[in-house]
This record gives C-alpha cells, sequence and structure tokens, in this order.
C-alpha cells in the first residue's frame, strides 16, 4: 500500500478528503464531516425594509428612462418627430407639441413616417390644447395616417408609450394655411 505524508484514510493511502489518480491529479472527495450528499442550508431571505427599498429603486429607475417633453411651435411652417426619431421612442415617453398658426389660418399636419407600437403607444390630436374635450383621433400602429387639417388656429399632439416595445417613432410636416 503506497504512503502518504499526513493522515491516511481507506485504502487510497491519500490526505484525508483528497485522492490521487494515476497522473498525479489530486481531487477533493467527501469524507468525515463533508456536507457532500447533503442539501444545502436553505438560504436566509432579506430583510422586507431591503426587499421594499430594492422595488422602489427599480421603479424609480424605470420612470427615469421615460422621457417627459413638451414643445412650443409657432410660424407659417415646421416639423414634428418623436424623440429619438428615427432609432426609436424611449419607453414612458409623455411628449406634447402644441403647434399655433396665425390668426385666421388652419394647420395642415402630413405624416411622412409613422410606427408605433400597436395598441399601446399612442399619439393622440387635439383641435386646440390638450385636453379631453379636444380629443380628435388616436394614432397607433404602423399605417400612415391621412392628412389632418385643424378647426382652428391651434393643433396639439401627444405621444404616451408603455414601459416595454417601442417603434421607429413618427415624423410630419405642418404648414398654417
Amino acid at each position: 500500500m503506497p504512503r502518504s505524508r499526513g493522515r491516511e484514510q481507506g485504502r487510497c493511502g491519500c490526505p484525508a478528503g483528497r485522492a490521487r489518480g494515476k497522473a498525479g491529479i489530486s481531487a477533493l472527495v467527501p469524507g468525515a464531516g463533508s456536507r457532500w450528499g447533503r442539501p444545502p442550508p436553505p438560504p436566509t431571505p432579506p430583510p422586507p425594509l431591503l426587499l421594499l427599498l430594492l422595488g422602489w429603486g427599480l421603479l424609480s429607475a424605470s420612470a427615469a428612462a421615460g422621457q417627459n417633453c413638451t414643445f412650443q411651435l409657432q410660424g407659417p411652417s415646421g416639423t414634428v418627430e418623436s424623440p429619438g426619431f428615427p432609432y426609436g421612442y424611449p419607453n414612458y415617453a409623455n411628449c406634447t407639441w402644441t403647434i399655433t398658426a396665425e390668426d385666421q389660418h388652419r394647420i395642415q399636419l402630413v405624416f411622412q413616417s409613422f410606427a408605433l407600437e400597436e395598441d399601446f403607444d399612442v399619439l393622440s390630436v387635439f383641435d386646440g390644447p390638450p385636453q379631453p374635450e379636444n380629443l380628435r383621433t388616436r394614432l397607433t400602429g404602423f399605417q400612415l395616417p391621412a392628412t389632418i387639417v385643424s378647426a382652428a388656429t391651434t393643433l396639439s399632439l401627444r405621444l404616451i408609450s408603455d414601459y416595454a416595445v417601442s417603434a421607429q417613432g413618427f415624423h410630419a410636416s405642418y404648414e398654417g394655411n
């Protein structure tokens, strides 16, 4: 029987907890006092306050990833596009554009590109300030909307996006007629 230095265990002649193969490679093996073969102890749950703070931090980080923006547009003509166009608008976007034309002029809005996550991200169009009673239409999906002409001198747009999927966004031009 080969001899080893230190304590011997069993027939291998290796120190306790080790086995030596033909190539001289040593490996740990279960021995007295080993936890091998037994399940590990259950993990200790984190304190409730830590979970609450972690959850609040994740919600704050998610909301901070969104974008709130307001634009006041005036003049005879110009362009309107979603934040990040054409590379995609952010999640949790809440952006408003208010277009004001000169007295006695109406606003014509023509979309050159339109792509919003269908049913979840919406561009609302208002005749006047962005208030519920002024809602004219809600646009979503990937179909290019028809030209929109305001009933008065103000036309407002509001983009609301949800927490997940986004698309390219939109690009439109406006002109006061």
